[in-house]
Order: C-alpha cells, then sequence, then structure tokens
C-alpha cells in the first residue's frame, strides 16, 4: 500500500517478462522464426521501459506490456494465457514435488497407531461413556475432533429385546467375537484397513466399523467390564467355557474369503447378555482418539550413530519375520555388539541397568503407568529370548516397545539392519494433549 504506482507497474512488468520467459523457453522450437523474433524484441522493449525513469516512461512501459501480452496471446499454446484451472494443478504438483522431497530427506510426519509404546507415546485410544450425562454435546464433539482427533462413535438398537453378541465357535471348541474386515475412510477420503463389529437385538442387527489397527476389546470392551457395568460384554471373559444355553440361536453373516475371492456365508452363534433395550437405546457410546503424531528427524543418522534410549523409527519391508510394508517406532535398546538382557522388570545393557530414557528407569521401577518390562518372545526362528543375555549382532539394532507386555517388537521378530532405519521422533505435533512438545 505504500509503493508507488511507478513501482507497482514495474513490478508488474518483470511478471510479464517471467511469462514471457516462459514461452519462450517451452515454445521456441514450435514457433516460427518471425515469431520468436517478436517476442524477444517486445520483451526488450519492456525491458528497456523498466529502466527508464523519465516522467513519460509510464505511458510507454504500460503500452509495452500490452503489446507483448497481444504476441504471447497469438503465439503462448498452453503456456499463455493459462486458466485457473492450469494454475493450480501447477502449483499442488510443485507442492507435492517440495513436500516429498522434504519428508523424504528431512523431516517425516509419523503418526502412532498402536500402544506398543505406550504411556511415552499414544497409539489409538477410547474413551468410554458409560452414562448418557458424560456423553459430548455437538459443540464438544466439534472441538475434541479439532483438538484431540477424536470421532465419536454411537451405536443404537435397530430394535426392542435382548441384546445379542455374535460369537464364531474355533477349532478348539471355544468362542471368539464375530468381526470381519472392512474399509474405513481416512482423511475422508483414502480407504484403510478396518474392522466390523456387529451387534443383535433379536434378530435385528447394526454393525460399525473402526481402524484396523484400534484395539477394541482392550481400549473400549475392557474398560466397561471393569466399572461393572451392565454391558453388552459383561459375559466376555466367559466365553472360553460357554455352553448352549448361554445362545439365543444362530445367525449368518457374510465374510469375504480372499483364498476364493467370493463372498461366503458363517454361521455366528448369539450369546445371551440378558440386557433388554428399547429401539433406539445407546448399546455403546465412545470417542476414538487418535494417535500421537511425531515429526521423525531423518537427517541425524547420518551423522551420528543411534543410541541405547533414543526412540527409534524404522521400516520394516526388510525384516523376514514381520512381512508388512510399514514404519515401526520402538525404544532403541541395543547397537551392535551390545549385551541384553531382562531381568524382573528391569532392563540390563552391558551388565548394568539400560541409560538414555526415563522409560528405561520408570519401567524397572513401575511408575507413572510404565508396565515393567517382560521377556515375552515370539516362536519364529529369529525371535529373540531376553531371558538370558543376548548380543546384538553387527550392523544390527535391537529394539522393544516401552509397553512390553503388549508389544510385537525384537523379542518377536529379531535384530533390524541398517538400511531400515529411517530416524528418531523430535516432537509430538498432535493432538494438543499435555504431551505435545518434544519427544522423550
Amino acid at each position: 500500500m505504500f509503493k508507488s504506482e511507478s513501482t507497482k507497474l514495474r513490478e508488474t512488468a518483470k511478471n510479464w517478462l517471467y511469462h514471457a520467459g516462459k514461452v519462450y523457453h517451452f515454445r521456441k522450437d514450435r514457433l516460427s522464426d518471425s515469431d520468436v523474433s517478436e517476442l524477444l524484441r517486445r520483451s526488450e522493449e519492456v525491458k528497456a521501459g523498466m529502466k527508464d525513469k523519465s516522467e513519460s516512461s509510464d505511458n510507454r512501459l504500460r503500452s509495452s506490456i500490452e503489446s507483448l501480452k497481444e504476441h504471447m496471446e497469438q503465439v503462448g499454446g498452453n503456456y499463455y494465457p493459462r486458466g485457473s484451472m492450469a494454475e493450480n494443478v501447477e502449483f499442488f504438483f510443485a507442492a507435492l514435488i517440495i513436500y516429498v522431497g522434504f519428508t523424504t530427506f528431512f523431516i517425516k510426519p509419523f503418526k502412532i497407531p498402536t500402544n506398543s509404546m505406550w504411556p511415552s507415546y499414544y497409539g489409538m485410544t477410547g474413551e468410554v461413556y458409560a452414562d448418557e450425562d458424560e456423553k459430548p454435546n455437538a459443540i464438544e464433539k466439534a472441538f475434541r475432533f479439532v483438538a484431540f482427533g477424536a470421532k465419536h462413535y454411537e451405536v443404537e438398537a435397530p430394535a426392542s429385546g435382548e441384546l445379542l453378541i455374535p460369537m464364531v465357535k474355533t477349532g478348539s471348541g471355544s468362542y471368539r467375537l464375530f468381526e470381519r474386515p472392512a474399509n474405513v475412510k481416512r482423511y475422508f477420503v483414502m480407504n484403510a484397513p478396518g474392522v466390523e463389529r456387529v451387534l443383535y437385538v433379536g434378530k435385528e442387527s447394526v454393525s460399525f466399523k473402526y481402524p484396523a489397527d484400534f484395539n477394541m476389546d482392550r481400549q473400549v470392551l475392557l474398560p466397561l467390564q471393569e466399572a461393572d457395568e451392565e454391558s453388552p460384554f459383561d459375559r466376555l471373559l466367559e466365553r472360553g467355557s460357554l455352553n448352549q444355553n448361554a445362545f439365543a440361536g444362530t445367525a449368518n453373516e457374510v465374510v469375504y474369503d480372499p483364498r476364493s475371492g467370493r463372498n461366503v456365508n458363517v454361521t455366528v452363534h448369539l450369546l445371551r447378555t440378558g440386557r433388554q433395550v428399547e429401539a433406539g437405546e445407546s448399546l455403546l457410546s465412545f470417542d476414538l482418539m487418535t494417535g500421537d503424531q511425531l515429526f521423525v528427524d531423518r537427517m541425524s543418522y547420518h551423522f551420528v550413530s543411534p543410541k541405547v534410549g533414543d526412540g527409534f523409527v524404522f521400516k520394516t519391508d526388510t525384516i523376514p519375520s514381520v512381512a508388512e510394508d510399514k514404519f515401526y517406532i520402538k525404544r532403541l535398546v541395543g547397537t551392535p555388539g551390545d549385551r541384553v538382557k531382562i531381568e524382573g522388570t528391569t532392563l540390563y545393557v552391558n551388565g548394568e541397568p539400560a541409560t538414555g530414557s526415563v522409560a528405561f528407569d520408570k519401567n524397572s521401577k513401575m511408575q507413572d503407568n510404565y508396565g515393567g518390562y517382560t521377556t515375552m518372545k515370539g516362536r519364529g526362528p529369529l525371535a529373540v529370548d531376553l531371558s538370558t543375555e543376548q548380543t546384538v549382532p553387527e550392523r544390527h539394532f535391537f529394539a522393544i516397545g516401552d509397553n512390553s507386555h503388549n508389544s510385537s517388537d525384537g523379542r518377536v521378530w529379531g535384530y533390524v539392519p541398517p538400511d531400515a532405519v529411517v530416524g528418531r521422533p523430535v516432537m509430538i505435533y498432535y493432538p494438543f494433549t499435555k504431551r505435545f512438545g518434544l519427544a522423550q
């Protein structure tokens, strides 16, 4: 607003010269010699007008800009004039290239889906509303969605009658909850792996979907049981010894069979709950809270070696026992040549209690919701048994979750090769909770 008209005119002229340069470089092999010469001549006139500071120079500069513009309209092809759509598409792809390059070499956003690093980092968690008065209203839902990434789930009874839970009989004769694979929307657009659960009221059913990485049983169902609330799930703990008297009959559900490539019918057994509900009554109400979202530093490990205690992000496509192409985050507990062992709840590295992270000490003392370390391991040939001291191989790393009771990590699938290493977390940037800030 403080610039003179003459200054603004010369800035406009500079912009027109930029467009003329694009037309010249991208179209000169398609234009006649005379058209190219005319484009260069009129561009030079604009340049001369920009340098002229006399009183009448502004009018001549405007005239030369109009002359250049008219010629570009004749010879510009797809490069001039350009519609707003073309400009927006060009801008989008330029921004995308910059984003991909930046996240590939410098800082990568990373979202934690599971709770293997809890409570250092949170994965998706569920907040259950057992009472009607606790449920958020529309304004609270909107606030929680923006601040915490919370998505509200409300499952209502499709009819009046007894609430029934569909279960599937396993080969061992016990029962498990029925679920089927489903797609859920990520960022409201992209399909992502999910799970669909079904509830019955009499012969009517209602279903709901949620992300596959969310542990519904642990995060939503178990708290209801511990709260001693009458719920659809108050008999699930007995499912290993259920008999036919516990069921109200059977029903058929359709499940996609990837082996045959088609849908198949599955018989489900409807478990009685004893809970009578009215049509429209809430069967289940909870918020699914997004996992912590981090910025991961991809540069440092090109200059410094990873250290025990670092948050450790790596890809799994080169780890044979994982057989997934994903990014994992664990705690680095062993570098090449380190000796690692767990005794009781304490992790030992090279014969001493591990240092380098507050998670080591808190797990050892079982403080602040840290549950202590455990030697749980997988059964595969690459599993690592930390009940005895293990030496990390050369050019490999060993990583386990801070929530070691519920973490699939190096104890299950072995060591991380160097080409799988991505970087270390530096900051939790979302959600806006007390964990916001520098990563532990």
